[in-house]
């Protein structure tokens, strides 16, 4: 199976956010084991662009996630809590971009400006 076929596959795995047990079947009784790590590599990567991790301390109101949710149209969001490492705002992960809009990445940031200033 040629690589723009695979691609075509991941991209509507991804689309439709569903596999089943015979699509797996049949992907991996049609797929040289050359092509299903090719498989892999190019789903992780479609999964990766396409889904938005929202990481917050606390409870997120309705608005708040409807907010969320209108900035990044077209994209899976995964609303996360993590109280222990955000200790209040938010933080975005999409791709390879990080948004970091909270208390501990901000102090992190500002500690290092006076490191390297020192």
């Amino acid at each position: 199976m040629k690589r723009s076929k695979i691609r075509e596959l991941t991209k509507s795995i991804v689309k439709y956010d569903e596999l089943t047990t015979k699509d797996l079947e049949w992907i991996f009784s049609n797929l040289s084991r050359q092509e299903l790590k090719l498989f892999m590599r190019l789903l992780s990567k479609e999964i990766k662009d396409k889904t938005v991790t929202a990481s917050f301390a606390g409870e997120l109101s309705y608005e708040n996630k409807k907010k969320i949710t209108a900035m990044f149209p077209n994209r899976k969001i995964l609303f996360k809590r993590d109280d222990e490492n955000i200790f209040g705002g938010v933080r975005f992960e999409y791709g390879d971009f990080v948004l970091d809009y909270s208390v501990s990445g901000i102090t992190k940031r500002i500690l290092n400006g006076i490191r390297e200033n020192l």
